[in-house]
């Protein structure tokens, strides 16, 4: 199950964290509430943001 966690901090600041997302299904989830709330100041994906992404590194034509 994919959840997304909003905490506000005492000093206004918001954090949003995706739980149970794979790749750019969590950039989606959030630009709804990213939208919302206002400017962007700092992202950090985890490793989950990165399973499933395939990449052409390796590959040979």
């Amino acid at each position: 199950m994919s959840e997304i966690i909003i905490d506000f901090d005492e000093t206004g600041e918001v954090n949003l964290e995706g739980k149970g997302f794979q790749g750019k299904s969590c950039d989606e989830a959030m630009a709804h509430f990213e939208k919302c709330l206002g400017v962007v100041s700092n992202r950090k994906n985890k490793p989950e943001y990165y399973q499933g992404v395939r990449t052409n590194a390796g590959q040979r034509a």
